[in-house]
């Protein structure tokens, strides 16, 4: 005579677990695939052109002055493009900030070179001790070096996919020619993304 066999049945916490479990390994892979597809790589920053203008620094030392300066933004990225939605730009000289602007958002496809103009107006600021006199060695030397802190609001966009806001912030350290007669030369900029 046969002997009654007894079915085993999967009780709900191991049905509900093993589900997660399978959402969370088909997850996992698809994110997998969609970044060994898209191949992301980090934008690459520098500051490009430098120059002063109407440099002046008064007797009870307060500075005066226009500085301009190019930013390159690569995106060597063959998927992905990037929207910058918000740049805010601060110019500093020895850690103390000497002018604020806001510069023109953009959308920059992908694998695309954008050169964007960042202008800054120093006016009225003043500058102490130690702070000043170093300014005017420096100008005496030929070149000041100040340093550009950028923080900017993106989104990443691969396919008709895009991400939600980021934040991005650059530093850049260029040196700036004092006088018109000499050129600036091409300095990197550290990217915390």
């Amino acid at each position: 005579m046969a002997t009654p066999t007894k079915t085993r049945r999967l009780s709900p916490v191991r049905c509900i677990a093993l589900i997660v479990l399978t959402i969370i390994v088909i997850v996992g892979l698809t994110i997998l695939v969609i970044g060994l597809s898209v191949k992301p790589r980090r934008p690459i920053y520098s500051i490009e052109n430098a120059s002063l203008h109407n440099y002046n620094m008064t007797k009870n030392e307060h500075l005066y002055g226009n500085f301009n300066f190019t930013l390159k933004a690569y995106n060597p990225n063959s998927r992905v493009s990037i929207y910058y939605d918000s740049i805010e730009v601060k110019l500093f000289y020895n850690s103390l900030q000497i002018a604020f602007n806001n510069a023109e958002t953009f959308f920059q496809p992908h694998r695309n070179v954008t050169y964007l103009d960042l202008f800054f107006s120093a006016k009225d600021v003043a500058l102490y001790g130690d702070i000043a006199r170093d300014l005017k060695t420096e100008r005496t030397s030929g070149a000041v070096e100040v340093e550009i802190k950028v923080r900017a609001k993106i989104r990443f966009k691969v396919g008709i996919w895009k991400s939600s806001h980021r934040k991005l912030k650059l530093s850049c350290s260029p040196r700036v020619p004092a006088y018109s007669t000499k050129s600036s030369q091409t300095s990197p900029c550290d990217l915390d993304l």
